[in-house]
Order: C-alpha cells, then structure tokens, then sequence
C-alpha cells in the first residue's frame, strides 16, 4: 500500500460523503485536507503506521489517522466499503464521466430521477438535461461526450494501478511454499498504458495433488480487498478487487508453466502468426505446451522457459512489450531485435516542475532527490508566463530562479548540474509564450499545448508545425495532450509534426506521467525511425513524480527503443551538445 493509493481511498471517502444527502461539509474538508497531507508525504506511508508516526501530522484528525492505519495495515477500509454499498449505484456509475462531481449528480439523480446511463442520455438528447439550473447546453454537451469517451474506455483502468495490484498479489503467491513460479501476465505484463483486468500465472510441483490447490486457491481468493470471488477452481479462480479490476489465477504444472505464461502474455494479434510459423514446422502451441507433429501423436517440445520456447520456434527472444504484431516475429527471425532500454540507462530528468510554478517541491529538494537516485543532470521547466493557473513565470521571476539555479550549480558542482529549461506554452497561433530573446537564454525549451484543444485538425497540425519551426525549441511536449481514460488527445496529423521535428532536429518527449504516456507508443517507433532521439520526460510536479520515469520507460520498450535512442541516456557533456545543436545553427 503506497501514500498514493492511501490518498485515492481518501479522496473517494470525501466524494461518497458529498453524495449523501446530510453531508457535513466539515468531514468532507477534513478528507480532502487529509488526502493532500499523505500525497505530500515524503517518507514511506506503511513505515510510518507501523512506527506510529501519523499521529501528530497536521491535517489528520484522531478517526482519520485510525482509518488509515486500517487500510495500511489490511488493505481495507470499511468506512470506505459501507459509504459504497450505500451509495445508489447510478450515482457510482455517474462519478465515472469525467467533469460531473458530487453536486451536478445529486441534482441530475433528484430532479430528473436518472436510474441509468442510459437514462441519462436520452434526457441530454431531450434538453432536459440543459433546463437544470446551473447547467445549460455547453455542459450537456460535455456529458454526452463523456457518456461516449466511457461507453469506449469505462472498463478499463490505468497501467499503475493494474501493476500496483498485480505485484502485490504476486508478492503475496510467491511467498506461498506450494508455488514453484509465479508472474503476472496479459496486458500488464505487455506494458499497455491501459488494462482492462490482470491475469496472473502460477505453478505448482508436477505431481501436486487437488489439495494443494485448493490451499492455493484459497489463498488467492482470500487476500485482503478482494471485493467478490467470481469463480473458483483448482486451475482458474477470478475475483473483483476492491478497486474494481478483475484478477485470474491460472494454475498449471510447473512442466506447463513456460507456455501458459506465453500464452496469457498474449497478445492474440501476436500469437496468431507464432502459430502459423509452428505449424509451418510441423509444430502445435497452445496454453500447456509446444508438441511436434500432429494429433494423436503429439510429442511435448520441453522448454524450461520462454527464451527455450522462441528459440524451439528459430526466434530470438521476443520481449513482452513488443509482442503486438508489429514485426517483431520477422525481426526476431533476423536477428534484428532492439536491445530495448531499461531505467538503468537512464542519467537524468529533463521535464520537472518546482515551487517557482505549480510543483511541490524546491530545485534544492528536487535535485536532492536526482542525487538519492544516481542522476546527473536535473532539467527545472516551470511553466510559461500566460500560464496563470499554474503561476507561470513572468520574465522578471525567471531571472530570480536562473539566479536561484547558479546558487544551486556552484553547491552541487560534481554531484549534479541543473539545466535552465521551461515548459512553454505554445499558442493558439503556434507562436511560443516568451519572445526569442528570452527563449534564447534557456538551456532548452520544451513547447507544449495547454489550451484550444478544439481547433481543427488541419488548424491544430499548423499550429504545431509553427511551433517546431521556432529555432529556439528543443522538445515537444505531451504531443497529443491525451489524458488517458479521461479524455482523448486534440486532433492532429501526428505523422506531420514526426515528419516535421525529424527535418527540424526537433526532438519529441515520451511524458511519463501515467495519466498521459504521449508520445503513444505506436507512433515512438516511427519517430525513432525517422532518427529523432525521444526523451523519456517525468512531468513530475513533485519528488513522488520522479518515480513515473518507470511507467516511461515501458512505453519507450513498447516503441522499441533502445538506450541509443533515448536522449537522456546521454551523458551531460553529449546532452548538452545536442540540446545546444539546433540553437547553434539558426
């Protein structure tokens, strides 16, 4: 349990308690206060319940330090449990469309008495809807786009949460003495930004009897926030964790663990063309093995692992993440395989905020924690100055935080070196936020879209294509300013803007933050090709974010990158070089 899931459970108390009637609007300051208190926590949450350190923290009240220490310690949160099952489920579903809160769904449940999603549409289509005081056409439309953005996306949950619960119930598998492996599968495993249920892979000795796993299915079934057990069996069991994800426990012999965890890594699209490659060498996959000839007389092909089971195939190792259909069977039969890139390749960060706009933490505690983490180069990018809801810079601050930053440089001179970067804002013209003669004076610049999402594709293509024309920017930001299962990137010829960047020199982030992931990882391996090096970007507005650089690396993998490809594998003197590249030959 981590103090963002801590947090999230928080949060969720304080909209429950707003949707009941007699809601005290005290208890639900007093968790929403508390849910920020534990997001700004820097130490270990589960250290400090079991040393009792919560206690005292301003902003958490005696009940809700006790309620906590419940979910920590548990992993449940009755409290939470009892304000969901009294809830009315329309107004659960309700929560899940993005821009409608506590206020605006009491008054669509009371005074319209929507029972359904459905219900719920109908009355958008009729106006009624809009005739809400408080409401009107801009924000009916907003629902109907929302009822239609979950219709597509409503079941699905994002990468960090799925893993959160996958390796917590692989943990708790492993720990187990009849299990010999054990190793989350499907999508999760595959590293997509977006899971739709997590599937779990065991083994158990080769002549364990029904006994045993039954012990083992009990286990599973039986772990703390499991919300319902769907099924149970001694091969499958499927249950309904409390935060809403469905997770399967597939149980096989130890002989028949290698193909079944192949054949639940999936994907379908990849396993496919395995399968006509297999039985173009008079060969058999399915989930409990690899056989040479055909029924009845089929003979197992023993592997030990995965890399046995391509290498019986005449393929090098196929990674997970790139097992979508996208030529890797044909790479793997040449040899051609990337060497994909891992978080230990990495030296530094080039996308932060601090205090100086809308992060959490100063540059000195930001690059106190770059150094904790073996990093070598700290990029600052607080936000430009039309940013006013995120206290963007006007020139006059950035002048103090450029002096703030020399400060820093001469105190952590031969630990870390922090670049003078910004996030500026790019406008609705495609011109930047700072003239060029302030651009100029930066280490480098990132230019990202924050507004005027809704320009036409054609308009919003030209806007960035501007953009990267600037001399003075380095980086494009979140490119398609997609915030994932909440709302879909602005429209535009993204195959142009790779086209482009790659004839400016222009390189284009990975943003790793969980909730964007963009550049998708379908269009990272264009990129590469077209020889732009990508940066794997945190966007961290806080300590805690830089650790979103692992959800960035995943994606970087999906896009076959290797180290070479990533621009801050560079080391400082390189980066530099090639962040000044493009300034230097205006």
């Amino acid at each position: 349990m981590d103090k963002n899931q801590v947090a999230q459970a928080l949060e969720e108390v304080a909209t429950l308690l707003q949707l009941k009637k007699d809601a005290s609007p005290f208890e639900v300051r007093a968790y929403e206060n508390a849910a920020r208190t534990i997001s700004a926590l820097d130490d270990d949450i589960e250290r400090l319940v079991k040393e009792g350190r919560l206690k005292g923290i301003p902003g958490l009240g005696p009940t809700i330090t006790r309620r906590i220490e419940e979910l920590v310690t548990s992993g449940r949160l009755s409290f939470l449990e009892e304000l969901r099952a009294a809830t009315p489920s329309i107004k659960l579903e309700l929560l899940r469309i993005q821009g409608l809160g506590p206020r605006r769904i009491n008054a669509i449940v009371d005074q319209l008495h929507i029972a359904s999603l459905e219900d719920l549409e109908r009355a958008c289509k009729e106006d009624r809807v809009a005739a809400l005081p408080g409401f009107g056409k801009k924000t009916q439309e907003k629902i109907l786009q929302g009822l239609a953005f979950l219709a597509e996306h409503g079941h699905r949950y994002l990468y960090p949460v799925a893993e959160a619960e996958g390796l917590r119930m692989r943990e708790a598998l492993a720990s187990r003495p009849e299990i010999v492996r054990v190793q989350v599968a499907g999508s999760l495993r595959r590293r997509r930004e977006t899971v739709k249920d997590i599937d779990i892979v065991a083994s158990v000795a080769d002549d364990a009897d029904s006994a045993i796993r039954q012990r083992v299915m009990n286990f599973f079934t039986g772990q703390p926030g499991v919300r319902q057990i769907v099924s149970k069996g001694e091969t499958r069991s499927s249950i309904i964790l409390a935060s809403g994800i469905q997770m399967d426990l597939r149980l096989v012999t130890d002989r028949q663990f290698p193909y079944a965890l192949h054949h639940f890594t999936g994907a379908k699209e990849h396993h496919i063309p395995l399968r006509r490659r297999a039985l173009s060498m008079n060969m058999t996959i399915n989930e409990y093995g690899l056989f040479r000839g055909k029924e009845p007389d089929l003979e197992l092909v023993p592997c030990k692992d995965e890399v046995e089971f391509y290498a019986a195939l005449g393929l090098a190792y196929i990674e997970p993440e790139l097992r979508e259909d996208m030529g890797e069977i044909e790479a793997a039969e040449r040899g051609e395989l990337p060497t994909l890139v891992e978080e230990r390749d990495l030296r530094g960060v080039l996308h932060v905020h601090s205090v100086w706009s809308d992060g959490k933490n100063t540059i000195r505690e930001l690059a106190e924690a770059c150094c904790e983490r073996g990093l070598s180069y700290l990029g600052i990018t607080d936000h430009s100055q039309s940013v006013g809801y995120a206290n963007g810079l006007s020139v006059e601050n950035l002048q103090r935080q450029w002096e703030e930053i020399d400060r820093l440089n001469a105190e952590f001179a031969g630990r870390l070196v922090i670049l003078k970067g910004t996030e500026c804002d790019i406008l609705k013209d495609g011109s930047l936020d700072y003239p060029d003669e302030v651009l100029a004076r930066f280490d480098f610049v990132i230019a990202s879209i924050h507004s005027h999402f809704t320009l036409s594709p054609q308009e919003q293509t030209e806007r960035m294509l501007r953009a990267i024309a600037n001399p003075y920017v380095t980086i494009i930001g979140h490119p398609t300013g997609r915030l994932l299962l909440e709302r879909p990137g602005y429209t535009l010829d993204i195959e142009a803007v790779i086209e482009a960047a790659a004839r400016h020199g222009v390189f284009i982030e990975i943003n790793a933050s969980p909730q964007r992931l963009d550049l998708d990882w379908r269009y990272v391996r264009k990129a590469r090709d077209r020889g732009i090096l990508i940066p794997i970007d945190p966007d961290a507005h806080s300590i805690a974010g830089l650790a979103d650089m692992h959800y960035g690396v995943g994606i970087a993998r999906k896009g076959w990158l290797s180290a070479a490809d990533v621009l801050n594998t560079r080391p400082l003197e390189e980066l530099v070089a090639l962040l000044q590249r493009r300034k230097a030959s205006r």
